[in-house]
């Protein structure tokens, strides 16, 4: 055969009938998929945000200071004023070491529960628990009775925050 044989018979035969299909028709199922998927997705964040709070909740718990430290910030911030108030020239250094025996026997009190504002001296420095802010008291009496003293309250404030950061 050839070709132009070919192209003769392929002319004379009539066209096939051409048949108009449909377009498939998307099932419901997958919308339905879809959907679930979608409500996974937010699911999983869901949790994942929630569980995330949770242990940034425990980790935040477990690093606060104790009450003791949180005591200890406290009247480290207080003798730190009184050195500010000092080096302003609002305090002067009789009254800032009458200031800071006030102090140290306030956080005594605060944490230990022993009321020692009125204690005297011996019984401070008798007492284990006590015997570091006894022999500190003890030297902040000397410049806060005295008529006159050499004794600088840098130095007494300086000591004062040494107790105090040592403290069990």
């Amino acid at each position: 055969m050839g070709a132009a044989e070919l192209y003769g018979r392929l002319l004379a035969e009539p066209a096939p009938e051409q048949q108009i299909i449909d377009p498939p028709q998307y099932s419901v199922a997958w919308v339905i998929l879809a959907v679930l998927c979608v409500l996974v997705i937010a699911a999983i964040i869901w949790a994942v945000l929630r569980i995330t709070k949770g242990i940034e909740q425990r980790i935040a718990f477990r690093s606060r200071p104790s009450e003791v430290e949180g005591l200890k910030a406290e009247f480290l911030r207080t003798v730190n004023d009184i050195a500010a108030r000092h080096e302003a020239g609002d305090l002067e250094a009789k009254a800032g070491h009458h200031e800071l025996t006030a102090v140290m026997r306030r956080f005594v009190r605060r944490t230990t529960g022993h009321d020692v504002t009125s204690q005297d001296l011996a019984t401070l420095q008798a007492d284990p628990r006590t015997r570091a802010i006894g022999e500190l008291i003890g030297d902040l009496y000397e410049p806060d009775f005295a008529m006159s003293s050499d004794r600088e309250l840098e130095e007494s404030v300086r000591r004062s925050r040494e107790v105090i950061r040592r403290w069990s």
